[in-house]
């Protein structure tokens, strides 16, 4: 598919390139996505905002930690586990400043993900180990 129609009519007024997809994105900029079996992809603001409304009713919001990074998950999939709660699966992992999120940028990708993996604990059910994301 093309993204990009260049028009050249000897016209200087209209002339030059038209982009037909509008959805450009910055390769340094999203929301990591992160799963507490550790697995973890980038997602640009257009997935992020998706993720976000679909999560809008159903939604949980952790802090990491002292940190500005939220992790948000889907609030219907925490376990209680008798001595707090936890929640097994994947989070999109953001920045919230008390007033708005924000995309991470940079080395705050490996910040965040480092923010999660150290609330991850061990649970183990019929003999099987697996990790999970422990909720204040």
């Amino acid at each position: 598919m093309e993204t990009l129609d260049i028009k050249i009519a000897l016209d200087p007024v209209n002339d030059g390139a038209v982009l037909k997809e509008t959805k450009l994105k910055r390769k340094d900029e999203g929301a990591l996505i992160i799963a507490t079996n550790g697995e973890s992809r980038i997602v640009d603001a257009y997935e992020a905002q998706e993720i976000l409304d679909k999560l809008n009713d159903i939604g949980h919001g952790e802090y990491m930690g002292d940190s500005d990074y939220i992790a948000m998950m889907n609030g219907d999939k925490i376990i209680n586990i008798g001595t707090g709660k936890c929640f097994i699966g994947s989070v999109i992992i953001m920045k919230f400043d008390g007033r708005a999120l924000s995309m991470l940028v940079g080395d705050e990708f490996e910040k965040a993900a480092a923010e999660f993996k150290s609330r991850l604990i061990t649970l183990v059910c019929d003999g099987q180990e697996f990790s999970a994301l422990e909720l204040l």
